[in-house]
């Protein structure tokens, strides 16, 4: 029985790392399949780079070393590519001197970016041209997620299909190929939802270990995107007897924490009460604040981006690529969420049902409610700016409780900065259905080829040959 046992979990930790390298296979085809400047931002981000490691014109120096021009193409849909400007690039020597391109200091925000950056910056020491360095670094993004996902997926105790699948959206592979802090971000808010579930059901006792890695993941997610800072709340579904903390003579464990939880409650609302106050002149504190006091109209503007975007959000979700200029099929969309939810609906034949408790639906869809809500919050102050100046960049000041009504609704959201906790709208899916593991692996398996098929076609058309019709 033992041996058996050793088989079969290696057989599973075999299928995740064909998993992780199928993603990487398929970031590599979308990289070069989505040209250079394509990816939404991606001068800006250099940009963020060049300032993390003290380097000014990072971001200019790099784009005139390419020759490859910026806005030829993104939101016009008939223009193509350039394929003497991109065989040009190819061998292109770099304008800049490599001593003036390496670090000067570093800052934290370099962690945003730091597989990027490395990759980069390794491409600039070996001297190759200015288009390769870009590439490494996006490389080293794709690898950093895909070794990301596939711990994830190796810790994860269910669903590991459904995670797979969100984890190979086009969406998310876009961004997973690219120089931006998504490509850190997005994976590891897959991999501390996949941990707090792992501590939930497989570990048998929580230490201290357990709860560093969790608190780092947290902190640098939310360091990178503020509004994900509730991906914390899903330590809550962990039961209370697992805790077993010991930080010298203090033991924290389930007597001690039932004991102290509702103070720790109460000062915890009165330290958050505090930082509004103090912060209480920042943008987006007024503006929470100004939903809170207008809620009649808050939720009204709430309901009105849902009747103008839902469909916009679905598509952005699964692949809206390039500039948001080369979006999916609805339908394909649809069919996607469909498969979806189907998964989340199967359990393999043989593997034991991990239910959920009542209190653990409610504080993953309270989560997921709270994520949503606060990150559709956090594009209030763009589409306002845009409204009423022109540019989020524009000088101007307003009053966020006048400028509620003077918006129809919360433009600038997209679907991917959904993506990484939409899994846990599929997590609390009761698994109703017994199939056997094959089946699920192969209808997995089929899906993701058919889906690559269309994915370069879409990209091709819109880039590289031909028109789309």
């Amino acid at each position: 029985m033992n041996g058996d046992s050793t088989f079969m979990k290696a057989r599973f930790v075999q299928r995740e790392k064909i998993i992780a390298i199928y993603i990487f296979i398929v970031g590599l085809c979308m990289s070069f399949a989505v040209p250079t400047w394509q990816t939404p931002d991606e001068y800006t981000h250099l940009g963020l780079i060049g300032s993390s490691i003290g380097v000014e014109d990072f971001a200019k120096k790099i784009y005139k070393s390419t020759g490859i021009k910026r806005e030829r193409i993104e939101h016009n849909y008939d223009e193509k590519v350039d394929f003497s400007e991109f065989k040009a690039a190819f061998v292109k020597k770099p304008n800049y001197k490599r001593s003036d391109m390496l670090p000067k200091r570093f800052h934290l925000s370099v962690v945003k970016h730091l597989p990027s950056t490395s990759g980069i910056l390794i491409g600039i020491l070996m001297g190759v041209p200015a288009y390769w360095a870009l590439k490494l670094g996006e490389l080293f993004s794709l690898l950093f997620y895909s070794v990301v996902c596939y711990y994830s997926l190796k810790i994860i105790p269910l669903k590991k299909e459904v995670l797979a699948m969100i984890m190979l959206f086009p969406m998310a592979i876009h961004q997973a190929g690219s120089i931006g802090y998504d490509a850190v971000m997005i994976p590891l808010c897959f991999f501390l939802v996949a941990y707090i579930f792992y501590l939930k059901y497989e570990k048998e006792s929580v230490g201290w270990k357990d709860m560093i890695i969790v608190i780092l993941s947290w902190m640098l997610i939310t360091y990178i995107k503020v509004p994900y800072v509730f991906l914390i709340l899903l330590v809550l579904t962990i039961p209370l007897e697992k805790f077993d903390i010991r930080l010298g003579y203090i033991r924290i464990e389930e007597k001690l924490i039932k004991k102290i939880r509702i103070p720790v409650c109460i000062l915890s609302v009165l330290v958050f009460g505090v930082l509004l106050y103090l912060f209480r002149a920042n943008t987006h504190i007024q503006i929470l604040y100004a939903f809170v006091t207008e809620w009649e109209r808050g939720l009204y503007l709430l309901g009105s981006t849902g009747r103008n975007w839902t469909q916009f959000l679905m598509i952005s979700t699964v692949g809206d690529l390039g500039w948001l200029d080369t979006p999916m099929s609805f339908k394909v969309v649809l069919g996607t969420f469909g498969c979806l939810s189907m998964l989340a609906l199967v359990r393999n034949n043989g593997e034991k049902e991990l239910k959920l408790r009542k209190w653990d639906c409610f504080i993953i869809l309270g989560t997921f409610v709270l994520l949503c809500l606060f990150v559709t919050l956090s594009m209030v102050n763009h589409t306002v700016m845009v409204t009423l100046f022109g540019s989020e960049q524009a000088e101007g000041t307003y009053i966020a409780r006048k400028a509620l009504y003077q918006i129809p609704f919360i433009g600038g959201v997209q679907g991917r900065y959904y993506l990484p906790f939409i899994s846990l709208l599929f997590l609390i899916i009761p698994q109703k259905i017994i199939i056997h593991k094959k089946t699920v692996q192969l209808g997995l398996i089929v899906f993701e080829f058919l889906m690559l098929i269309y994915i370069i076609r879409l990209l091709l058309l819109r880039y590289w040959i031909g028109f789309a019709g």
